[in-house]
């Protein structure tokens, strides 16, 4: 027997469960390679587009294991996100009602960009009312979700996992920064993943243009989404700055983390941060908010954290641009290595509770 961390002692008896995973979300690693961890762990695990094509997998005491449920409810007209969060409540109960388990890892304590913030933080709390286990990526992220949605139900706390093997280790600086056209003598900061309105873009570029000399260079590289033109037009006329909008190859990613001195991000509006350990596992420290996930991950030369506006943004990239020389990109992915644990780890640690 044992307890878990909210208090409900079970007996630990194995069972064939199966898992499916929801949404199903490819263009994050993060799912399909927890799937792929789980089946080696002999899990029946899958995902699932839909929660009716989900009911039709599931039997009593399996277990659907959400990640991103707001994505299937957000909408600008407020009626309609009303009706897709009401049917997915709906759907959950229905669920639960046959005796599925449900699970959230919390990648988000609240949808990003959320056109209707007073319906998407209903839609959450709704959610936890239903779940019977919460996945969180550090510590602190219980006493966050016990102060905005009063959830103080089981959780367990799994760290983020690296990305050791998914990617191949960064390319050489001289190499990484030949190929992008960057000089290999400036301080070279990378703004990662996708260009979306909370993510605070603008507020990147107006702090790297208030310190930046003239050989060092911003890099902003992902796919764009939402309403960034206002944002990316800051950069226009600024050759330090290449803005590459697109969908970065798989193989390219360690390219652009060779070429930086240092991974950017500006928003606060994170609750799990999935660049960051990314970042890490490429041996690139992170000019940061020292709030939620990146204030776990802070110590050493890992994170270099930020003060409120451009103007603290910018003293923070100076501070990282004067200890460049000086950060040891070798013990920073040795340090992720060992600290953040793997996909494996994590699919253990969720086997532990899906097999109670």
């Amino acid at each position: 027997m044992r307890e878990n961390s909210g208090g409900i002692v079970r007996a630990n008896v194995k069972a064939n469960v199966r898992v499916v995973g929801w949404p199903r979300w490819f263009s994050n690693p993060y799912l399909p390679k927890l799937l792929a961890a789980l089946r080696d762990e002999g899990v029946d695990a899958s995902a699932s587009y839909t929660l009716v094509a989900c009911a039709a997998r599931l039997r009593a005491g399996d277990w659907l294991h959400l990640h991103w449920p707001g994505e299937a409810h957000t909408h600008k007209v407020r009626w309609l996100y009303r009706l897709h969060a009401a049917t997915v409540r709906m759907q959950l109960r229905a669920l639960k009602r046959r005796g599925v388990r449900i699970a959230w890892t919390a990648h988000n304590l609240v949808p990003h960009d959320d056109p209707h913030p007073d319906l998407g933080h209903r839609a959450r709390r709704d959610v936890l009312a239903l779940v019977d286990h919460v996945f969180v990526h550090f510590a602190s992220a219980r006493a966050d979700l016990a102060e905005t949605f009063g959830y103080t139900g089981p959780s367990t706390v799994m760290p983020h996992p690296h990305f050791m093997d998914t990617y191949p280790p960064p390319a050489p600086r001289d190499v990484a920064r030949a190929r992008l056209g960057l000089p290999d003598d400036g301080f070279v900061c990378l703004a990662f993943g996708r260009i979306r309105p909370y993510k605070g873009i603008g507020s990147i570029i107006s702090a790297f243009r208030a310190m930046a000399g003239e050989r060092d260079r911003l890099v902003v590289a992902g796919l764009r989404e939402g309403d960034v033109n206002a944002e990316l037009a800051l950069a226009e006329g600024d050759p330090r700055i290449l803005v590459h909008a697109r969908k970065i190859p798989h193989d390219d990613v360690p390219l652009y983390f060779g070429a930086a001195d240092v991974a950017v991000t500006a928003h606060r509006a994170f609750f799990t941060s999935g660049t960051a350990p990314l970042a890490l596992t490429m041996g690139c420290p992170i000019v940061g908010p020292s709030v939620h996930h990146l204030a776990e991950l802070a110590g050493g030369q890992r994170v270099f954290p930020i003060q409120d506006g451009p103007d603290g943004l910018a003293a923070s990239l100076a501070q990282a641009r004067d200890a460049a020389p000086t950060i040891d990109h070798a013990a920073l992915r040795a340090w992720t290595a060992d600290c953040l644990g793997d996909w494996h780890d994590a699919a253990a640690q969720i086997c532990r509770v899906f097999r109670c």
